[in-house]
């Protein structure tokens, strides 16, 4: 009886399906979630509701082991910009926010979402008025 044999070509599908398998099932996924109440202060102001916020964003990272290297900015501030100008609002209330990360060998897709409250001052004033979230 003769030992079996593997051809290359028999060797190279089973490692390429090696490769292919562990690159989908190698990987690790997490997320984490939170909440705010607003990102102004709103003690004794009045104001109204103009519409309901729910918007994601997503940017890629390149992680060697211990070291990363984010390629983009967290979009936190234009998450929160975007859902300001995108209803004519002051600022958010009732913010929920999260955050999920895939890893795909040494790239990382990092994913951000809000879910708020857009809210309109009645005296007029605005809530934020420049880039750093200063008055």
């Amino acid at each position: 009886m003769r030992p079996l044999s593997i051809s290359k070509s028999h060797y190279s599908i089973r490692l390429i399906f090696l490769l292919i398998a562990g690159i989908f099932f190698g990987n690790c996924a997490s997320s984490s979630a939170g909440m705010a109440t607003s990102n102004v202060p709103i003690i004794d102001r009045k104001y109204k509701v103009v519409g309901s916020v729910e918007k994601q964003k997503g940017w890629i990272t390149m992680d060697f082991i211990i070291f990363a290297f984010p390629l983009d900015k967290p979009p936190v501030n234009y998450l929160v910009k975007t859902s300001l100008e995108e209803h004519d609002a002051d600022a958010l209330i009732n913010i929920r926010y999260w955050t999920d990360r895939s890893n795909f060998l040494f790239l990382i897709y990092n994913r951000m979402g809000i879910t708020a409250e857009a809210i309109s001052f009645e005296d007029g004033e605005k809530g934020i008025t420049n880039e750093k979230g200063k008055k």
